[in-house]
């Protein structure tokens, strides 16, 4: 469990004036720098002083390996904060560099240059149909961890058979058990055979496993791939460092899934053509989407003709587990994976993991091929709908630059619904009109000469989990600060539920007697219990 300390106590410093404007924006960022953050305590100290002068709320993660964070406030101080971050940047790779002053103060231009190549801020629109105070973060939160994002939870156990749950509720209720009779016998004077701090060997060994957070990377207890099992989520011998996936940019990304999808038509005429190309065809490529089970039922690539795998997993650090199941394999193996997630953070630990997991011939892996290529949206779904979204309803006042500019065609758009944000807004007010068909077919009679047809749009994903009517509010007409939304009774997770459903159940936190409703199929299970292999779906558009 990746372990975080407080800047400062408190570390929660309240803000004031971000009310007064509608120039608010949320910037949405992070970063691995070549150079790593050589002391995160002071790097940390830079943002917390930084963003208190300029009154910018939000949350911060800074560790040696660089640094994640989503802040609320005025455009204006949200630009000031990326100009002084690039020369933070800048002036880290400079000091690290052997340079002396006059040659570092000659190439300082060139550095902050350079930050653009790994540092991507996203400048994000408020909701207008929400007031703006609840929108904005009301606090600053700057912590220091071990990861900028977390892949693996080592106190949660694998989920690679149902009963495993119950067995896992005994130890611990035997540990409990173990752990009175030993706090009894130290009151009696009675000695044990102890490995840490007076806890016997055997549960001393478990808390250095649930501790790992708390200590150096190379105290982790390393799995070699041989040992896995299916559907674990045990760490394979320096899965960081395996080249992780390709960025392609959202022009790029839809280029290519477009080409994808239009080779499903390919016609008779003409058929050689293609053949004696060395390009992928559709049934040999994949999207992955690398978010949990509530950020997708809102919002999704669908591209015509291509499948996309969903792990469907409560939290990022189920991931592992998934990839690690005989449907994962079964479906990415050696095809062309493409892979996204909100802001393009998780992608880049997903995809060097799912380089390592493929590559182990372990687990739900053994005898499987190695996927021919791994991709990612640079920037993520946040990047695309930039360029290829519209605001939600027509709002006019949020409009994607790309509107503006006019630099894209909205009949391009393979993004379906909304972007989930991890912020007050819980959705993004810029919305994905994914298209139903490729926007190109072949006409046969024209010699396979292309011609343009138009296509039908979707934009609303979600669905109610208990009547399946049309749904995607998860607040339910509520600002997300309000506490309305439903969530599932034992794992807490956001659920879609319509407004003639809601009253019918009770959910986390209702005192009623209503029946209970969970985040699974139906309403009637939890995706955080039991097998995972059984909410991993492959579906095709």
């Amino acid at each position: 469990m990746t372990t975080e300390s407080p800047l400062h106590e408190p570390d929660n410093m309240p803000l004031t004036n971000q009310t007064d404007s509608g120039d608010n924006m949320i910037a949405l960022y992070y970063c691995y720098p070549p150079t790593n953050i050589s002391d995160p305590s002071q790097h940390a100290s830079f943002h917390q002083d930084l963003c208190t002068t300029l009154k910018l709320g939000g949350r911060i993660r800074v560790s040696y390996e660089g640094i994640n964070g989503v802040l609320s406030g005025c455009v204006d101080d949200l630009k000031e904060y990326e100009s002084k971050l690039r020369e933070e940047l800048a002036n880290e790779a400079r000091a690290i560099s052997s340079l002396d002053a006059d040659s570092s103060r000659n190439m300082i231009s060139e550095a902050i240059q350079q930050t653009y190549e790994y540092l991507d801020i996203k400048y994000c629109h408020l909701r207008p149909d929400i007031p703006i105070k609840d929108q904005l973060f009301d606090s600053l939160n700057v912590k220091i961890t071990k990861e900028v994002v977390s892949l693996f939870d080592f106190s949660a156990p694998a989920l690679n058979q149902g009963k495993l749950n119950k067995r896992c509720r005994q130890r611990r209720r035997q540990k409990r058990k173990d752990k009175k009779l030993n706090d009894n016998d130290q009151k009696n004077g009675c000695v044990n055979e102890t490995g840490d701090e007076g806890m016997p060997l055997e549960r001393a060994e478990k808390h250095d496993t649930q501790d790992q957070g708390q200590k150096s990377s190379e105290r982790l207890p390393k799995q070699t791939a041989s040992s896995m099992e299916i559907g674990s989520a045990f760490t394979i011998q320096d899965w960081e460092q395996y080249t992780p996936a390709v960025h392609l940019s959202p022009t790029e990304w839809n280029d290519e899934l477009l080409s994808l999808s239009q080779r499903a038509f390919k016609p008779k005429i003409g058929q050689e053509q293609f053949e004696s190309q060395e390009d992928t065809l559709p049934e040999d490529a994949i999207l992955l989407d690398a978010r949990n089970i509530y950020e997708t039922r809102v919002g999704h690539f669908a591209v015509p003709n291509l499948k996309t795998f969903f792990p469907n997993t409560r939290k990022f650090s189920s991931l592992p587990m998934a990839l690690n199941t005989p449907e994962a394999a079964e479906a990415l193996a050696g095809k062309k994976v493409f892979m996204y997630c909100t802001g393009g953070i998780r992608c880049e630990r997903a995809g060097s993991y799912l380089r390592a997991l493929s590559e182990s011939n372990a687990g739900a892996w053994k005898d499987k091929v190695a996927p021919k290529g791994i991709y990612q949206l640079k920037g993520g779904i946040q990047r695309y709908l930039e360029t290829y979204g519209e605001p939600s309803g027509g709002n006019e006042s949020v409009v994607p630059v790309s509107m503006i500019e006019k630099t894209r065609e909205p009949e391009v758009c393979l993004y379906r619904g909304k972007n989930f944000v991890f912020d007050h807004r819980r959705t993004d007010p810029v919305v994905g009109n994914g298209i139903t068909k490729p926007i190109s077919s072949f006409d046969t009679s024209n010699q396979g000469e292309q011609t343009t047809k138009k296509t039908e749009r979707i934009s609303l994903v979600g669905k109610c989990i208990i009547c399946s009517m049309p749904h995607d509010d998860y607040d339910n007409g509520h600002a997300p600060c309000e506490g309305n939304e439903a969530r599932c009774c034992r794992c807490r997770v956001l659920v879609l539920v319509c407004d003639s459903c809601r009253d019918s159940v009770r959910c986390w936190g209702e005192p009623t007697d209503k029946n209970e409703l969970y985040c699974g199929k139906f309403g009637k299970t939890c995706v955080d219990e039991g097998n995972i292999a059984e909410n991993v779906e492959a579906a095709m558009f």
